[in-house]
């Protein structure tokens, strides 16, 4: 996880696995595992169900809207699958995993209104799209029916999916679910952006460029976020290179390794990198997030 300070490097991923259940009292103990799997299934299906009819209302005969519209559909779809492999990847139960997916489905429900109402994914500019989220699900009541911890542990990690870094404050498990659900979010995005830079002169997107130029240079103020080891922050961003060096720095970002495999596997940050001019100051910035990643026991080019 990115902070003001310097990056460092982790490894308390153990004290994440899920513990087997105790050998003993074994009948009762199975119940209860069992009513508490099938409860998650079951809940699991009741938010898919939900999610499928709300979205289904800001369908729109605007093609612009409704191809972002239909972009933020197949974005919750892909989280959803990064989600399962990074807990399948850390042994989590199967009640774990289902809540891992309620997580990552209902994570960017707020994008819709905030979609439709203000025709951006700009939160500087219209909302927080977490906050937003949290209201309709509020509204909805969807939540209701899971346990009260678990119910506050999905809307704390539905918070901070956004945020610039966790607190310290929160539980062990919130912790989990919180880095669970950014890693997720984050290397889909990966992917969105890149192919979104690779088409948008044929295809633009006005919403995923953040009313930013495509003009030479770049901010000194990124160089040194990312130089410090931090994510670049948003509020820096002048123009479409600041917003690549941002992309690039949230490797600081990124804690488990099966995500880091991913991004590596499918060369997000090589075309990122590719796409920047090669001045001293972003060379210098590339090279300290490849020292970084070699740190980290991944070489990606």
């Amino acid at each position: 996880m990115a902070n003001e300070g310097s990056a460092k490097v982790t490894d308390d991923r153990e004290a994440y696995v899920i513990q087997p259940l105790p050998s003993k009292g074994g009948f009762l103990c199975l119940l209860f595992y069992n009513a508490i799997l099938h409860m998650h299934s079951d809940y699991l299906y009741t938010c898919h169900a939900w999610f499928n009819d709300y979205t289904r209302s800001f369908h729109s005969l605007e093609p612009k809207l409704e191809k972002n519209i239909d972009l933020k559909l197949r974005h919750t779809a892909r989280v959803c699958d990064n989600i399962s492999r990074i807990a399948k990847s850390l042994h989590l139960g199967q009640e774990e995993l289902a809540l891992a997916e309620v997580l990552a489905l209902l994570h960017d429900v707020g994008r819709f209104e905030q979609l439709k109402d203000y025709g951006s994914f700009d939160d500087r500019i219209t909302t927080d799209h977490a906050a937003l989220g949290l209201n309709v699900l509020s509204r909805a009541g969807i939540l209701c029916s899971l346990p009260k911890n678990e119910r506050r542990l999905v809307r704390r990690a539905i918070w901070l999916h956004n945020k610039y870094e966790i607190p310290e404050t929160v539980s062990p498990r919130c912790l989990l679910f919180s880095r669970m659900i950014r890693d997720a979010d984050k290397l889909d995005i990966l992917g969105l952006i890149v192919e979104h830079f690779e088409t948008r002169s044929k295809n633009p997107n006005p919403a995923l460029d953040f009313g930013l130029e495509n003009c030479p240079g770049h901010s000194h103020e990124a160089i040194l976020d990312i130089l410090e080891g931090r994510m670049v922050k948003i509020a820096t961003l002048k123009n479409l290179n600041d917003m690549r060096l941002m992309y690039l720095s949230w490797v600081f970002d990124i804690y488990f390794p099966v995500t880091l495999y991913c991004i590596e596997e499918r060369g997000y940050l090589k075309k990122l990198m590719a796409s920047l001019p090669q001045d001293c100051e972003i060379v210098e910035a590339v090279d300290f997030i490849m020292d970084y990643l070699n740190r980290r026991g991944r070489i990606f080019i």
